[in-house]
């Protein structure tokens, strides 16, 4: 069944322009028992039945290959007369890591009791927003994408179909675009708890602003903010969220980033408000105002991914639960299209944060629905070279080559987990594609040489000599021929490969072959038998815990060789160590040595999470650093960070 049949996409004027609102009504008489709503649009949408919000958040996808959602109404349908109102966003800006631009546009199909009813066309009344100021194209971040303002003064009242006469709705203009389409595989978004904040102005905390306000909502969250104030002023309220209050305020500015939005109250009355499209992890809210605000109450309504809790590993100690509930915590705040980084910074889907979470997630929630769905967007990817690019979905030319590994690594153990060996199979050209951009790349000598170009990261981890380049750093050339981190987790990869092709009944005979030589060449390149170890870069003296761990997990060592580098590993300071995003290399070497690793890795755990909790906070950072790296923009919310759920699990 195709339920666009006769539906087409649509926009209130024919040429929209980046960063606006749209508003459509859709009047109907109701008097069955089920309604059922089919929507897609670009880039983001919210609906209304009667005034009350009944739907968001379009899933994250790309413009040649949209996702609709399919939804119930029927519980906001009432008997006789109903006004459904649509309001849409259109981005149209390409960003860092979240967004890729198609053409503004919505479509949809409403079905009472399985017979079409309405649907998306050039009748559909439309019209521009009038309360959301269009056009501003200010960026929160890079990554995250834009920001927003509203105008409280010019609402009316056309959720209701009474729209005020200076902002009339007209007729639509046809969108000209035809896009392949495929229904939400994972489950929408929904609503969880609200968390009201609490005023801490005045207790050592001073606001940015004369009349401003500063509330600490208790915990990390991730949702819409909801405000209530009242004000006789129309002076623009400034409203910034964050996660830290390390400068005695909302860290709002940092760099050129802006973690705010604006609102212009009405004068004179209490003002509500929420926006259903933009979704803000933080902590503490700020309002910053010229002018006094009374009445005031700000909450966050969070929004989740539904998912059920399985019950603790057994024989946790005190501490140990308590990490676990924070791994937990902060992996629900990374879930909701997709797998995000962070929800306060970027909220971007990449293959080495989304491994970590999805093995945790396996063990957290005992699903593989949600996994299933971001490897799915991840295969709708298009580049050209073959490579995955740097997140999904986004057009943005540039890639982490190391990542597209990884992206091999996630499949195989989403098959093991799920057993799901049609859909591993409807990817699997994608898969294979991967592979072979790199088996493709191999040398003489048997190894690949770090990959050219500006578009090119040569990213493994945030530790020295392991960064690659940023911006315009990464038009230098590498002064090495290899990285050895590159090769192990090629070498690795194909090993991912030939557990897939095991799986599906495949002949691996070739990558067999090709992993023996690639694992020959690693060693004699890379191996120094006086020191023991691997180096990073032949003839740079650099060891790190990362690159000597994925040699133990490429098996390109000896047996003797590896209990060598495991004490190293561990007793070696002079190693550059693995940060938390890939501390799970480190350990699984350990573990892939001698399962009597088994008691350190679980020390070295509560060595390394323990002092987060101390600080108060009830999610996991993004490095050992917390607010401070990055210049600042440290996430202390952080999906990759997760992964002690999976060593808790195995090893107690």
């Amino acid at each position: 069944m195709n339920p666009f049949e006769k539906s087409k996409w649509i926009w209130p004027v024919a040429e929209a322009k980046c960063d606006e609102y749209a508003e459509f009504l859709c009047e109907v008489d109701f008097f069955g028992r089920g309604a059922e709503l089919y929507i897609s649009s670009d880039s983001n949408y919210t609906v209304y039945v009667n005034g009350s919000l009944a739907a968001f958040g379009q899933y994250a996808d790309f413009p040649y290959m949209k996702v609709y959602d399919k939804i119930d109404l029927s519980r906001y349908m009432r008997q006789g007369k109903n006004v459904i109102a649509f309001r849409v966003w259109y981005y149209g800006i390409d960003t860092a890591s979240t967004y890729y631009p198609g053409s503004a546009g919505l479509i949809y199909s409403l079905y009472f009791d399985g017979v079409l009813s309405a649907y998306s066309s050039e009748l559909a009344p439309s019209r521009l927003s009038p309360t959301f100021v269009p056009h501003k194209s200010k960026s929160i971040t890079g990554q995250l994408g834009l920001t927003f303002e509203y105008d409280s003064k010019r609402l009316d009242a056309w959720m209701l179909g009474e729209p005020d006469g200076d902002y009339p709705f007209g007729p639509s203009c046809e969108v000209n675009v035809s896009p392949k389409m495929r229904e939400r595989t994972c489950l929408p978004t929904r609503f969880g708890e609200a968390y009201k904040g609490r005023e801490v102005s005045g207790n050592g905390i001073e606001p940015v602003s004369k009349c401003g306000k500063i509330f600490d909502l208790g915990r990390e969250a991730v949702g819409f903010i909801c405000l209530k104030l009242r004000t006789e002023s129309e002076s623009p309220i400034t409203v910034a969220f964050g996660e830290h209050l390390a400068d005695g305020h909302v860290r709002r500015k940092v760099g050129g980033r802006d973690f705010s939005f604006t609102y212009h109250p009405t004068a004179g009355e209490i003002n509500y408000f929420m926006n259903g499209f933009r979704r803000f992890g933080c902590r503490y809210i700020e309002l910053i105002s010229d002018e006094p605000l009374s009445d005031v109450e700000v909450s966050l309504r969070s929004v989740v991914y539904p998912v059920t809790r399985l019950e603790y590993p057994e024989n946790l100690t005190v501490i140990e639960e308590k990490i676990y509930d924070a791994c937990v915590y902060t992996l629900e705040c990374c879930m909701h299209e997709h797998y995000e980084d962070c929800p306060w910074r970027e909220q971007a889907l990449y293959t080495m944060d989304s491994r970590n979470q999805m093995l945790a997630g396996y063990y957290a929630f005992g699903e593989t629905l949600f996994p299933k769905a971001n490897l799915e967007l991840i295969a709708d990817d298009d580049r050209p070279d073959g490579l995955l690019s740097i997140c999904y979905p986004i057009k943005r030319n540039m890639a982490i080559p190391s990542f597209s590994l990884h992206f091999i690594t996630e499949c195989e153990e989403y098959l093991r987990y799920s057993g799901d060996e049609e859909f591993i199979r409807r990817i699997y050209p994608k898969i294979k594609k991967t592979l072979d951009v790199f088996l493709g790349k191999l040398d003489t000598v048997g190894l690949i040489p770090p990959f050219s170009g500006v578009d090119m990261w040569n990213f493994y981890e945030w530790e020295d000599g392991l960064e690659g380049y940023l911006g315009a750093e990464r038009k230098k050339l590498e002064t090495y021929e290899y990285d050895l981190a590159l090769n192990t987790l090629l070498s690795i990869a194909i090993s991912r490969m030939i557990g897939i092709n095991d799986r599906l009944r495949l002949d691996s005979s070739d990558l067999i072959e090709k992993k023996a030589a690639l694992n020959r060449a690693i060693y004699s390149h890379f191996y120094k038998k006086e020191k023991g170890l691997f180096e990073t870069r032949r003839g740079t003296a650099h060891y790190s815990r990362l690159a000597n761990s994925l040699c133990i997990l490429a098996g390109v060592p000896s047996a003797e060789e590896c209990r060598t580098i495991a004490e190293s590993l561990i007793k070696d300071n002079t190693l550059v160590d693995a940060s938390l995003s890939m501390r799970t290399f480190f350990y699984d070497a350990l573990l892939a040595v001698d399962k009597s690793y088994s008691s350190f890795v679980l020390s070295d755990i509560e060595r390394v999470y323990t002092p987060m909790l101390k600080t108060g906070n009830n999610t996991v950072w993004e490095t050992e650093l917390g607010q401070s790296d990055f210049s600042n923009a440290g996430s202390l919310c952080h999906g990759w960070s997760s992964i002690p759920i999976y060593y808790y699990n195995i090893l107690k």
